[in-house]
């Protein structure tokens, strides 16, 4: 089962980000990050307790981030479609219970106790106080609300066994389809903190934190600013980084990890502005192979990129990309962000996820660091 295989390799890992619970908590950002982010007036949030306390929230204008704090409620279909729709339109929401994830396109796993390790504590979720466990989760990717993240300690809530005598779990959702991790045990185990867009919305599988220990204040303020449609402050502060949701994103069909109710699903006729890529013709299938990288050092090789997929996360959804599908890669930097150009001439920027890149040529296999590139583009076919 997989659970049985994870017990050993998600208790070994974690092993030591529960040993940073033992950590004192650090200094924290100073006043001159903490001016780049967004006043709180500014984020529109509305806590909800209740499942049916959502209608109310979405029918209120200025309310662009809905926190579902309902633990253990039914969530009827209906109710599902009226917030999706509304997600969709350019909003958020933040949902605290995993049991929930399946409505949200997201895959729920449950952690036994044994598979992580934390400390006994309580918290306050939705109407009420509950027991749980304090541990700490790592941010391993390079999402935009990641920025200036490495540790950040979590509250996870306890969820009654349905059988007597089975043990208490523990939620988290597992990386796939289009969810994005944020915060892990490993960069292998399920996330206890992730996201997937959807339309031009936003849905976030949220944790409680602690905001002094570790990173904790800077991941909540980004978190925080990025939901309610604002980018993100960049490293230690410079510039602007990540593509947030909003009203006038980009519409984006996602790929949930687990099928939406049908009464939930927009089909791609219903809205134009839907991002999608006609499948590759022979003739791009053929002129993938011929490439040009150019190094940073001025180094230009020609020969074959060794990639089943791009994946390149844009902060307005995750593009999966065949390279037969892309004409140009541009790379950034810390402070500038990736570009892809598909075959259709669509330029969009993000993050290039699929790194170090294989490139084949008449000496054999290369592999080449993301910082050491500069450009990636079709070479004239032959």
């Amino acid at each position: 089962m997989l659970m049985e295989k994870m017990n050993v390799k998600i208790w070994l890992r974690s092993l030591v980000a529960a040993l940073l619970l033992l950590v004192p908590a650090q200094a924290q950002m100073g006043s001159h990050l903490k001016e780049q982010f967004q006043d709180a007036e500014k984020h529109g949030i509305r806590i909800v307790g209740r499942v049916s306390e959502i209608r109310g929230a979405i029918h209120d204008p200025t309310v662009k981030l809905l926190c579902l704090q309902s633990f253990g409620e039914v969530f009827p279909v209906d109710t599902q479609t009226e917030l999706l729709e509304w997600v969709r339109s350019g909003k958020t929401v933040w949902f605290y219970d995993a049991r929930l994830a399946s409505q949200f396109g997201m895959k729920p796993y449950f952690l036994e106790p044994e598979q992580f390790r934390g400390k006994p504590e309580s918290g306050v979720l939705g109407s009420g106080k509950r027991s749980g466990l304090a541990t700490v989760g790592v941010s391993h990717g390079v999402h935009a609300v990641q920025t200036g993240v490495g540790q950040v300690t979590l509250f996870l809530p306890e969820i009654e066994p349905e059988k007597k005598g089975d043990p208490k779990l523990y939620g988290a959702v597992e990386v796939a389809g289009d969810t994005v991790a944020l915060l892990q045990f490993a960069p292998d185990s399920p996330a206890v903190m992730a996201l997937r867009r959807d339309g031009r919305g936003l849905i976030v599988y949220k944790a409680l934190l602690w905001n002094e220990p570790l990173s904790g204040d800077r991941f909540q303020a980004n978190i925080l600013d990025y939901s309610a449609g604002f980018q993100v402050p960049g490293p230690a502060g410079e510039g602007k980084v990540g593509l947030p949701p909003g009203p006038e994103a980009e519409y984006v069909n996602g790929q949930p990890a687990v099928p939406l109710a049908e009464s939930a699903e927009v089909p791609a006729a219903s809205n134009p502005s839907i991002v999608s890529i006609a499948p590759p013709s022979q003739a791009q299938a053929k002129a993938a192979k011929a490439w040009s990288l150019e190094l940073k050092d001025g180094t230009v090789i020609v020969g074959e990129l060794q990639a089943e997929v791009l994946q390149f996360e844009t902060g307005t959804g995750s593009l999966k990309l065949k390279p037969a599908e892309v004409t140009r890669l541009e790379f950034g930097s810390s402070i500038k962000l990736d570009k892809v150009t598909t075959v259709s001439g669509k330029t969009q920027s993000g993050l290039l996820m699929s790194t170090p890149l294989k490139f084949r040529t008449d000496r054999g296999v290369e592999v080449f660091e993301k910082e050491d590139l500069q450009v990636l583009h079709r070479s004239e076919t032959p």
